[in-house]
């Protein structure tokens, strides 16, 4: 049966959501930086900044000296999630949403005469219609058809700003040829040096590769799977349990003291709770960490505890306060702090438990779960973690979406 991938990529996100949301931005170049200081970076630049080589990374400084009138604005995470929600309710009235990739990028999956190239591309015409009359503006996407995501993905790169690219996958033509083997996901520094090793430099040397030759150059059925998704068959991979679930934070000056860092720590513990049960997983082992000031030349502290399988909030936080009991005193200078859970297992999965499960704990477990879901991780907290709620403001990492 046919399949055909879309694959929907939001431009310049972070800066096109706020010159959506200030038209006195729009037209200007935006940079967007985590915090007003010249010692920072840019975690997103606009179109109109990109055009004067500022990127994701560029430092404030540089970002100026290249793109004189560069307006910097504070980075807002409650705004992006808001704008990615709507965006999402918006693309699954167009398209058979499959997966949401991240906070900008999510993709759908076609199959039958819906998957033939004339239909899907008919498709992604409306949704570039539709975003246009719902939102309008420097709110657009770049779209990737293809038979596989890892295809489609990087159609989706090939033509920004407001793309639409196909790619046939038995004749991906040569603007498919002529990119560079970085520009491939899952081709870093040290497998571009692997492949360069057996000769092959360029991305049409790779896809003529057969797939023996990449499962030695990945050292193993990755390379054969990468093979596969080149040439149009979407790999099967088996679920992973992840090693671990965590937390950390940078504390805000006024948190760097001891309570602070309890605070924080408290609220990071239960946070990490509600997402090892959001993830289906229970845990049996915790790492608690501080790290303090280089400047006064002190050691970071850690400790670490193993205890039956569990998955419930407040026995978890028990656990952690147990843990600081074993802090140094006194505990001067914290920087920053975090938390792991690990040992993860399946939850649901046989096996017999040391303690039953107590049915009250699991009930308030269930209940603060439901809390969170509906009104956000922010909605309920424990009164020891109240002093370091204001500044847990949630960050967005690259492939992943926050807790808000």
């Amino acid at each position: 049966m046919q399949r055909t991938v879309m694959f929907v990529d939001f431009n310049s996100f972070f800066a096109s959501v706020e010159q959506h949301a200030n038209p006195l931005l729009r037209g200007k170049a935006v940079g967007v930086i985590a915090t007003m200081a010249e010692t920072t970076c840019c975690i997103a630049a606009s179109v109109e900044a990109k055009r004067f080589g500022v990127k994701t990374g560029t430092a404030v400084p540089e970002a100026r000296a290249r793109c004189p009138g560069i307006v910097f604005v504070l980075s807002d995470t409650m705004k992006y999630m808001d704008y990615h929600r709507r965006l999402v309710a918006l693309l699954e009235e167009e398209i058979p949403v499959e997966k949401v990739c991240s906070v900008d990028e999510l993709y759908g999956v076609f199959t039958g005469k819906y998957a033939e190239k004339e239909q899907v591309w008919q498709i992604a015409q409306q949704v570039k219609r539709r975003l246009a009359k719902d939102f309008g503006g420097p709110l657009t996407c770049s779209i990737g058809l293809a038979p596989t995501v890892f295809l489609a993905k990087t159609a989706s790169d090939m033509q920004k700003p407001d793309g639409l690219v196909w790619l046939d996958a038995a004749q991906p033509g040569p603007a498919f040829f002529e990119l560079e083997l970085r520009d491939l996901c899952g081709i870093g520094s040290q497998m571009h040096k692997r492949l360069k090793y057996r000769g092959i430099r360029t991305v049409k040397a790779l896809w003529e590769a057969r797939p023996e030759v990449l499962r030695k150059v990945w050292g193993g059925i990755e390379g054969e799977r990468f093979w596969q998704a080149l040439h149009g068959i979407e790999p099967v991979r088996p679920a992973i349990v992840p090693r671990q679930v965590g937390h950390s934070k940078i504390l805000h000056p006024d948190l760097r003291h001891e309570q602070g860092a309890r605070a924080m720590l408290d609220r990071l513990v239960y946070k990490a709770a509600l997402r090892l049960r959001k993830q289906g997983y229970e845990c049996g082992e915790m790492h608690v960490y501080v790290k303090r000031s280089r400047e006064f030349a002190m050691s970071s502290w850690s400790v670490m505890a193993r205890f039956p399988s569990t998955h419930e909030v407040r026995p978890l936080l028990s656990i952690w306060r147990e843990l600081w009991e074993q802090r140094p005193r006194p505990l001067s200078h914290p920087f920053a702090v975090g938390v792991d859970l690990c040992q993860l297992l399946v939850q649901g999965e046989p096996r017999l438990p040391l303690f039953a499960p107590e049915p009250r704990e699991q009930a308030l477990s269930v209940l603060l779960e439901k809390i969170s879901k509906r009104h956000g991780a922010k909605a309920l907290w424990f009164g020891s973690a109240h002093e370091a709620v204001a500044e847990d403001v949630p960050r967005i990492a690259f492939g992943t979406m926050p807790d808000v």
